[in-house]
């Protein structure tokens, strides 16, 4: 068989995930892959079902990894891959049917170094429900980008944006030709960032398609982005960019410029995440080690000229200034940011006083309000909506009721109805109240920026 797509599957103790992972890419309309699992020591029952799935099907093979490192996993899936296309399918995901054989397809015709597309992350619900959200390469100021061919420069810009190496194909040739392969760092530590750093540098051609096929998982608490010392996984990575395969010193002008850009949004992202989760304490040494290593960085960068404020946005901008003029006024800034984010949420539950939600309306406002109460923990029930076509449905897994039904179901839940519309609101609380429904359990205001 010829190998049009090799795809490699880091893998190490997924087992709730695996089966969903692998059974997408063995479904993929395109017969014509080869399936590169790698595994690095999992003990949980991963290796196994691997093993098992290799059984069933000859264009898998299972491959270990002497030591527990993203870059290496790849690393050993790149040297055993004979595919024209190298694809990578992180173990928790999973792939549309259609997503290789579209690839490569567009891939083949315009001759390109490497082809992606945009990605959906997705999930569950506290109705059991995935939840996808759509995420864009290119906003309505470069729709025209989408589908035709990239040169150089303007795969430069794209550098800090398009961020994740898992959402499209790339050309083995091309990455033998430059030696593109990823650091080989304990854990996994955003690999991803070197090898695209990488990828940006030598590609000449390069094609985005206005469609999404990858499914990326949110919520796993063991998940690499969750960890502590995140930052000081993006220093050794910049470090390795830097010193080891000496990138910067290649790079023209706008590529140059794109490159510290990435590292500065790097350092701003993932430093606040930190800082937000250790409570704003900016001393603690997994923040304040990296931390001065990146400021010589971006502020060199910004002297420079090669960083200006018109690359970023206003609010980003001056964060970032702030960060780099004082650890301890920033983060007096982050928490208080989190205090008034925090403060918000516990007037809204003040006015649920803790009890279940039903949320009236269907609109997009009401999405916005089911989103907040699962990220707040909130209990919510179902919907209620006067559209009388959507009673008895579901949206997002949750039943919608209809309004005659509504106050049985508060009583029954200890629940209150939120209103969240925004015109209106006074017809819907005169419909409620002239049905028997007490105002107690009427909320009709929702604090501002909650939704």
């Amino acid at each position: 068989m010829n190998v049009k797509v090799s795809v490699i599957i880091p893998a190490l103790n997924v087992v709730s995930y695996i089966r969903e992972c692998l059974d997408s890419v063995i479904s993929q309309s395109m017969r014509e892959l080869e399936i590169l699992c790698v595994d690095a020591g999992s003990t949980d029952g991963t290796r196994e079902i691997l093993e098992e799935y290799a059984q069933k099907d000859t264009r898998i093979t299972v491959l270990d990894s002497c030591i527990k490192s993203y870059g290496k996993q790849i690393n050993i899936g790149l040297d055993s891959a004979s595919g024209d296309y190298i694809a990578i399918l992180e173990s928790d995901d999973w792939a549309a049917k259609d997503m290789y054989q579209c690839l490569y397809d567009h891939a083949l015709k315009d001759a390109v170094d490497y082809a992606v597309a945009d990605f959906d992350t997705f999930f569950r619900l506290q109705s059991g429900s995935a939840y996808y959200v759509r995420h864009r390469q290119f906003d309505v100021t470069r729709q025209d980008w989408y589908g035709r061919v990239l040169n150089s420069d303007e795969i430069a810009t794209l550098r800090a944006s398009d961020y994740v190496l898992w959402k499209g194909i790339y050309k083995r040739q091309f990455l033998e030709e430059n030696h593109i392969r990823l650091h080989e760092s304990p854990g996994a530590a955003f690999q991803d960032m070197g090898f695209l750093q990488q990828v940006k540098t030598y590609a000449k051609r390069a094609k985005y398609l206005d469609q999404s096929f990858y499914r990326y998982r949110q919520g796993r608490e063991d998940a690499s982005s969750n960890k502590l010392d995140g930052l000081r996984f993006y220093k050794e990575e910049f470090e390795w960019i830097d010193e080891e395969l000496r990138l910067t010193g290649i790079l023209n002008e706008v590529h140059k410029k794109y490159f510290y850009l990435t590292m500065s949004i790097s350092l701003i992202t993932k430093y606040e995440q930190i800082l937000s989760r250790m409570k704003g304490d900016w001393r603690d040494r997994r923040l304040s080690g990296p931390y001065h290593w990146f400021r010589e960085q971006v502020t060199e960068a910004v002297q420079s000229g090669l960083l200006e404020q018109t690359m970023y946005t206003q609010d980003r901008w001056e964060r970032l200034q702030l960060l780099l003029a004082s650890q301890e006024a920033h983060a007096q800034l982050v928490m208080d940011m989190q205090k008034a984010k925090s403060a918000r949420v516990q007037e809204f539950q003040s006015m649920i006083k803790r009890r279940s939600i039903v949320i009236f309306g269907c609109g997009m406002r009401g999405e916005r309000l089911m989103l907040f109460c699962h990220e707040n923990s909130m209990r919510m029930y179902c919907f209620c909506d006067n559209n009388k076509a959507l009673h008895g449905q579901k949206k997002f897994g949750y039943p919608v009721i209809a309004p005659s039904v509504l106050n049985r179901e508060l009583v029954e839940q200890d629940a209150v109805v939120v209103l969240s519309m925004r015109e209106g609101i006074e017809q819907v609380r005169t419909q409620l109240t002239s049905m028997g429904i007490d105002a107690d359990r009427i909320v009709d205001r929702i604090p501002e920026h909650c939704i």
